[in-house]
Parts: structure tokens; sequence; C-alpha cells
């Protein structure tokens, strides 16, 4: 019996990849240069292939926002929110998830995106608990680095199992879901494991291990 849901974000909830739709947000507002979204599209295929350079990419995604205060962040993130992911939103992982919320089983997104990214769409689809990646601060102004640990690979691993020990549950009763290799560790740890609208690479995972596959694309 499934007690728990745990959402990936980007291209399982939505229908886009915030790091990507990010540099492209800051682009069109005159905020990056251009030359930030060819970077984007060589760190998004390493990323595909499951060999992100974390550190070099977070140093590349952050750069921006260091020294930003946090409400200034945080209408910049709103103001992307709107622009980039609003019309993103898949209708059918909407619908799922609100089918989840009416049965009473607590929902929580899970992503390597950080976590001002990952508010709004949190906050959009009614899940109150949600984790991103930290963004690390110093004396009320973002650094532009993570604080601690990203969440990805056994980085959500770890937030599975602490949120079961809050919940006073076990692995086997948690449902999570993800599209990508990037997500196979979550899937391999859980009770039950969603491969949606999944890489050929975890499809074919989700295929030998015989986990549910769902298909959320618009």
């Amino acid at each position: 019996m499934v007690l728990l849901h745990i959402f990936d974000m980007d291209h399982t909830l939505i229908e886009a990849d915030c790091d990507v739709t990010w540099k492209q947000f800051l682009v069109s507002e005159g905020l990056a240069p251009a030359s930030a979204l060819a970077e984007a599209d060589r760190f998004f295929d390493q990323y595909n292939r499951g060999c992100l350079d974390h550190d070099e990419f977070n140093a590349f995604q952050l750069r921006e926002i260091a020294g930003l205060g946090l409400e200034e962040m945080a209408d910049i993130s709103r103001r992307h929110f709107e622009k980039m992911i609003l019309p993103n939103i898949r209708p059918a992982a909407e619908a799922y998830v609100k089918s989840c919320q009416a049965s009473g089983i607590p929902c929580v997104i899970l992503s390597s995106t950080n976590a001002m990214l990952v508010a709004p769409v949190a906050h959009y689809l009614g899940i109150t608990e949600f984790y991103g990646s930290p963004l690390e601060m110093y004396n009320g102004r973002f650094t532009g680095k993570i604080a601690g640990g990203l969440f990805a690979g056994e980085g959500k691993v770890g937030v599975m199992k602490q949120l079961c020990a809050k919940y006073a549950l076990t692995p086997a009763s948690v449902a999570a879901y993800g599209d990508s290799i990037n997500d196979a560790k979550l899937l391999a740890a859980v009770g039950t494991a969603c491969a949606v609208s999944p890489s050929d690479a975890l499809h074919e995972l989700a295929v030998s291990n015989n986990w549910r596959i769902l298909d959320w694309r618009a």
C-alpha cells in the first residue's frame, strides 16, 4: 500500500527542464549572455547521459544569482515560472497529483533543481512539502553556490529516508516518480517505482525491473 508519493519535477510534472528554461529566461530578460544557451545545452546533454559534472554545472547555473537578496530571487523565480513553466505543466501529471491528494496521501516534490525554482511549481500544484537543492546565503545574499549536497542520485535516496522517518514509514510504502536515469537510485529504493515518460535508458531499466511506466506527456 502506497502511503507517500515522491515526484521528480523536470520532465515528470512539467514538460520542461528548469535548468534549461532558467538560462533561456535569463537571456530573454537580458540577465545573462546569449552564449549561456549553448553552455546549457552541453550540460543538459551530460545530464541525459548521466555524467553531469555537478560542481561545474552549479557554478554555471547559479552565477547570475550571486549577490541577490531573497525577495529579488523570489521575484525572478516567480517570473520564470509564469513565463517558462506554467504553460508546460503536464495536465495528466496535475490530475494525478490531485487524485493522490484527494485520497489523503501526502505528496512531495523532490528535485535536483534549486529550491527557489521548485517552490512556484509546488505552490501551483498545492504541494506544501517540497525539496530542491538548497542555495547558500551569506549576510542575506545568495552566494551562487549550493548549500550542502545536491538532491540527485544518492541525495534523493537520503531525502526519501528522512521522509520515511518523519512519517514513520518504510521505503516499501513509498511511490517514486521520475523520468531519467538520474532517478534510478531513488526508484530502486522504494516499493513502487514509476518511470514517467522515461528516457531510453530509464525505460530499458524500468522494463528489466518490472517498474510501472506512465506517460504524462502533453
